[in-house]
């Protein structure tokens, strides 16, 4: 990261290490949650794509909220959201500052250039002051790196209303992995190299003062093209091949599952991923560091914890979500038996979306969840919701399916 990256985001650090003893006029610090607050019911799970997001005039009032009396604020959030190294990156940033130069939006009209999309830019920037969440673009510039969209931004506005704040504030700080090469030294090349592969250089960037590093979400390839979407071991980095991300949408149909999708199921895979970032940091204390694999504290690497999740007997989803989603060799039985850290993501994932399946399938991990994790929080889940969440094919779906091999 360039010095000049490094001032820019210093500066909205010390903003926010000093807002408690800020001057009198200025409101309360960023990242108050007051706004994208916790949905415990079957409102968002139970909605397409095109339902129950934030309007955009609310997230005028958002940006209004956290920007009063914080002169320069903006222009120091918007140096964090758009964050990158890569020189085509900084020259189309340079190109928007200077067509955004006598307007009055600022920086702000610099964001919505950026996304080429001003819902898009609002619903980044609100989402980031108050959830301490970042959302943007890759930073591999590549042609077959598809871009985030407004309609990603408002399903991830969903998934993080999903996640107790409590939860994500242990995710906000993640310390970025500055010793790689040294740690991995030791193993096999055939290792360093997977390991390398996997290590996303979007980490690298919007890294505060104090060294820890934002929730953030960003497009990808996949890790060898293979994936939906991931989580590192030592990252709360969360990637997504959009291409392949975007089959969960409502509307998608399944030959091999005989079933078209009538809400928005990209959201499991969102709150699946977002259970790796918690299961990285839960046990951490903020300040030592973390080195990448499996050198530090996990939840599922913890020797008791290890014992519950084998135990769980996870049923799979009414929408057939993890015939669709996960490799078919993990379900077993009807009952999802998966490695233990992707079975833990599950078991979180299915606590927040299918609980009254999940108390009846596995009772003593539902009770630690709720006890241990979610300090009580309960939901309502997809079972609750009283609109068709899938259909059948018609014969007409299924024999274009097949002719296409989808």
């Amino acid at each position: 990261m360039s010095r000049f990256t490094v001032l820019r985001l210093a500066g909205l650090c010390g903003l926010l290490l000093n807002a408690a003893a800020a001057i009198a006029a200025e409101p309360a610090p960023l990242f108050q949650n007051r706004f994208f607050t916790l949905s415990q019911g079957t409102e968002l799970v139970c909605a397409t794509s095109q339902q129950q997001f934030t309007p955009t005039a609310v997230l005028a009032e958002i940006i209004r909220f956290y920007e009063a009396n914080h002169p320069g604020l903006r222009k120091q959030a918007v140096a964090v959201l758009t964050d990158h190294q890569n020189q085509d990156h900084l020259d189309d940033l340079a190109g928007y500052r200077e067509d955004c130069a006598n307007n009055i939006a600022g920086e702000l009209c610099v964001l919505e250039k950026y996304w080429d999309d001003r819902e898009a830019a609002w619903r980044a920037l609100a989402l980031f002051y108050d959830t301490k969440t970042v959302v943007k673009h890759s930073e591999d510039y590549r042609y077959e790196v598809r871009r985030f969209s407004a309609d990603h931004l408002r399903l991830f506005e969903k998934a993080i209303r999903k996640i107790p704040a409590f939860l994500r504030q242990s995710i906000s700080r993640a310390k970025p992995v500055d010793n790689l090469e040294q740690e991995i030294a030791d193993k096999p090349t055939v290792m360093q190299e997977l390991i390398r592969d996997a290590f996303q250089e979007d980490y690298k960037n919007s890294i505060w003062q104090d060294r820890t590093h934002p929730l953030t979400l960003v497009p990808g390839i996949g890790f060898r093209s293979q994936t939906v979407a991931q989580v590192f071991s030592g990252q709360n980095l969360i990637a997504f091949t959009v291409k392949a991300f975007d089959k969960g949408k409502e509307g998608g149909t399944y030959r091999d599952i005989g079933v078209q999708y009538l809400v928005d199921f990209r959201l499991p895979i969102v709150v699946h991923e977002i259970a790796h970032t918690i299961d990285n940091f839960h046990f951490w204390n903020g300040r030592d560091d973390l080195y990448f694999f499996y050198k530090y504290h996990k939840i599922s690497n913890d020797e008791e914890i290890m014992k519950i999740i084998a135990e769980a007997k996870l049923a799979l989803w009414p929408s057939k979500w993890f015939e669709a989603f996960e490799y078919l060799g993990e379900v077993n039985e009807g009952r999802y038996d998966g490695t233990t850290q992707e079975k833990l993501a599950e078991l979180v994932a299915q606590y927040i979306l299918i609980p009254e399946r999940l108390l009846l399938s596995a009772p003593a991990a539902y009770q630690w969840l709720r006890e241990d994790i979610f300090r009580g929080i309960e939901y309502q889940g997809y079972d609750r919701c009283t609109v068709p969440l899938t259909k059948p094919l018609n014969w007409w779906q299924y024999a274009t399916g097949k002719m296409l091999g989808q």
